[in-house]
């Protein structure tokens, strides 16, 4: 058994001059074939007018943080960091990124999914009450 943290990120697109980014983070323990045991789910809510690399690391580096629990790998999908290549972004981050392969890396990035995607579309709902 591994432990590892799945990082989604939602709203990665431009809405009434801002884009409203909603970072999940999944921190489970897994199997090559399920997940065992998820021990925590974070969420960080960021507003900010611009979206490039450097803003998306930032932001990545402060999840983990706020997470601040060890862990073998960040598991992500290819696009969250502008399809640049696992190795640079593990360089960056200064921890192992893997694409997911097996069932239980795609379980966990798909709870990250339903997290980060569910809590901006939560969010986004109550601000449009106030607009």
């Amino acid at each position: 058994m591994i432990k590892v943290l799945a990082i989604d990120i939602s709203g990665r697109h431009h809405e009434n001059d801002i884009f409203f980014r909603v970072y999940a983070g999944v921190l489970v323990e897994i199997q090559a074939d399920r997940i065992v045991h998820v021990e925590k789910i974070d969420v960080m809510v960021k507003e900010e007018e611009t979206q490039k690399l450097r803003d998306i690391i930032k932001e990545v580096k402060e999840l983990i943080e706020k997470i601040g629990e060890e862990f073998d790998y960040i598991l992500c999908e290819r696009g969250e960091f502008f399809n640049l290549s696992k190795d640079i972004i593990s360089a960056v981050l200064n921890k192992e990124v893997i694409f997911p392969k097996t069932r239980g890396e795609l379980e966990a990035i798909n709870i990250a999914h339903h997290v980060s995607y569910s809590v901006r579309k939560l969010l986004m709902g109550e601000r449009r009450k106030f607009y």
